[in-house]
């Protein structure tokens, strides 16, 4: 057998010899200058910086970062009003922190993780004592609702949604609006 433009031609075997001399020329005919100077290294630096720093954001104020989603909180627990920020991870894990309207000393942190591709649990600890168990269904990558009970009565909230779209989800005292205000929304009488 004899090989005519690198392909076997006729009956047999083809012998086939390797020239490292030849394998390293074809190499540096391929070797091209990727090599980039101070000035790109930061420029390109400085151009991904910004991209990053600026994020993905809404309307409410819910930002997506590098490696966590911050996303401002409302919640109705029993008949008062909290507002407060979660921060989800990229292991679909992350934490609360709010405080109540009425009474700012009063604060409830804790935790939640997904367990579905858009629901999850959360669980709450307030300052007073107060222990609350949620769900959550999430309606983007930034925003979204949830129910539960606390041990100071029934709860629902919303993440990574404006006063005003938040009222769909949110259930209200009787006899209370939801009133958006300079320095944030508060629970009224109607």
């Amino acid at each position: 057998m004899r090989v005519v433009d690198g392909f076997p031609r006729g009956g047999g075997r083809a012998r086939l010899q390797f020239s490292p001399r030849a394998a390293a020329m074809r190499l540096r005919t391929l070797n091209f200058d990727l090599s980039l100077k101070p000035m790109q290294i930061r420029l390109s630096l400085a151009v991904f910086l910004a991209v990053a720093a600026a994020g993905c954001a809404n309307e409410s104020g819910a930002r997506l970062g590098l490696t966590s989603a911050k996303s401002p909180v409302l919640a109705i627990l029993a008949d008062d009003l909290f507002t407060g920020e979660a921060v989800g991870y990229m292991d679909r894990t992350g934490t609360i922190d709010i405080a109540s309207v009425v009474d700012p000393n009063l604060k409830c942190v804790g935790q939640f993780r997904y367990t579905g591709s858009k629901a999850g649990v959360a669980t709450v600890r307030c300052n007073d004592g107060g222990v609350g168990e949620l769900s959550f269904n999430g309606l983007s990558l930034l925003s979204g609702y949830g129910y539960g009970t606390t041990s100071r009565g029934p709860a629902s909230f919303t993440f990574g949604l404006t006063p005003e779209q938040a009222l769909k989800y949110l259930t209200l005292p009787k006899g209370k609006q939801l009133i958006k205000r300079e320095k944030g929304p508060v629970l009224e009488s109607v």
